[in-house]
């Protein structure tokens, strides 16, 4: 596959392959997590339009863009008054797809609502957003098979709850992501002040899956995560003040975990058996609703287990039941942080073999141990044609351009050693 990103958050360009194992190195802040959570948006936006297709009618859109359309006027905050634009459009969704159905003229019924809308003093954004739902019914209705439609709406959910209004560059310039497949597949969508704009789609056959994980950490905090509400979850309420509002990332991999654990697993199907290193594997607690780590006939809470374990628990987990796999992709976000540097290597094995497997890997770093163990391990299972590796540098304008670094990474290493050297010297002050 191939990802590419102009103008998006932190990054001015980026030209991504994901062959097997995609390193990104470099300093906090520059952009790393940038490429991750763009790639998981897409994925599972894909993802569920592919799901919704499958389940649902044409109908059943039709009737979700109408609900968004309506959600958002209930909980809109605006300074006319609340009930104004009922006198000039349907006053529930309901009646709204039926007066649609029964106009002899669809389109210009849909063109008197838009014009409606745009008499308002609404905010800004939310007017935009209102015009999209209109634009999402109208393609609806005139291309019965349509999926652009359904995408663009997934898609401006997922940006939402992982970026929160901060995913377009610059004002200026056009936001465009583009993800590419083997052979013809390519999905290619265009964002202007933190709104999809167009989306372009010539098939839906990419990855079933994306798991983005951010912190083994929040698996101390199952339950609470699994009663937050995503951004698509709480948008068009109008209060969420006391709700607790997490990116649909963390919430995804919280519920992964909880489901892995719950299911009988077989772990001799693993490319690597973590468990005898770290000597137990997380399971679930029905009766506390709790991911727990049983070691032997011992059980601890997720609490008082190392995070170094957590991490390799997880993945082990995922692995096992399927939850990642040649068609299910693999983000984690610095994994190091919760590593001694002899785990990093450990971890960074696993990560080169289910490379090696076939999953398809994305992790970002600035460890120069992980960096050298996943240089190590692809060279040793002859995996070195399928890892690249990229590193960020910032322009003038503090965004910044990934730059290819698979055929030398010396300077990348330099820069990494850079902090250490300049305290390496030691001197006597006294």
């Amino acid at each position: 596959m191939e990802l590419k990103l102009k103008y998006v958050n932190k990054i001015k360009y980026a030209y991504i392959k994901l062959n097997g194992l995609t390193v990104i190195v470099g300093p906090n802040s520059s952009g790393k997590s940038t490429v991750g959570r763009t790639l998981f948006s897409v994925v599972k936006a894909i993802a569920n339009t592919e799901s919704i297709k499958e389940e649902s009618n044409n109908e059943d859109l039709l009737r979700k863009h109408t609900d968004s359309f309506y959600s958002r006027l209930r909980g809109m905050r605006r300074k006319t008054n609340r009930n104004n634009i009922y006198d000039e459009i349907p006053h529930t969704g309901f009646d709204f797809i039926q007066q649609l159905r029964e106009s002899s003229d669809q389109d210009q019924f849909l063109s008197s609502i838009a014009e409606a809308i745009s008499k308002q003093d609404f905010v800004p954004r939310q007017k935009k957003l209102l015009t999209e739902d209109l634009e999402n019914i109208r393609i609806c209705w005139n291309y019965k098979e349509e999926p652009a439609a359904n995408l663009k709406t997934e898609l401006q959910y997922l940006i939402e709850s992982e970026f929160m209004n901060t995913f377009c560059s610059m004002d200026s310039e056009e936001t465009i992501v583009e993800l590419k497949s083997e052979g013809r597949q390519r999905v290619q969508f265009h964002a202007q002040d933190n709104s999809v704009k167009r989306v372009t789609l010539n098939s839906t056959s990419f990855v079933n899956d994306a798991t983005y994980i951010e912190s083994p950490l929040y698996i101390h905090l199952v339950d609470a995560i699994t009663r937050a509400k995503t951004w698509r979850e709480i948008e068009g309420r109008a209060s969420f003040l006391n709700m607790t509002i997490v990116p649909s990332h963390i919430k995804d991999m919280v519920e992964k975990i909880v489901w892995s654990a719950r299911k009988p697993i077989d772990y001799s199907t693993s490319s690597m058996d973590v468990n005898k290193i770290t000597g137990g594997k997380l399971t679930y607690d029905s009766s506390t609703h709790q991911i727990i780590y049983q070691e032997g006939k011992n059980f601890y809470t997720t609490i008082n287990v190392a995070s170094g374990i957590k991490s390799l628990s997880i993945i082990q987990l995922l692995e096992s039941a399927k939850v990642i796999g040649p068609n299910r992709l693999l983000i984690w976000d610095e994994p190091e942080n919760h590593l001694h540097p002899e785990w990093q290597i450990v971890f960074a094995e696993k990560l080169v073999k289910l490379a090696k497997d076939g999953v398809p890997i994305l992790v970002t770093t600035h460890s120069p141990y992980f960096l050298q163990a996943i240089r190590y391990y692809s060279a040793r299972e002859e995996m070195g044609k399928y890892i690249n590796y990229y590193t960020p540098e910032e322009d003038y304008d503090h965004l910044t351009t990934m730059v290819d670094v698979t055929r030398d990474l010396t300077p990348v290493f330099a820069k990494l050693a850079q902090p250490m050297n300049q305290i390496m010297d030691i001197v006597d002050y006294k």
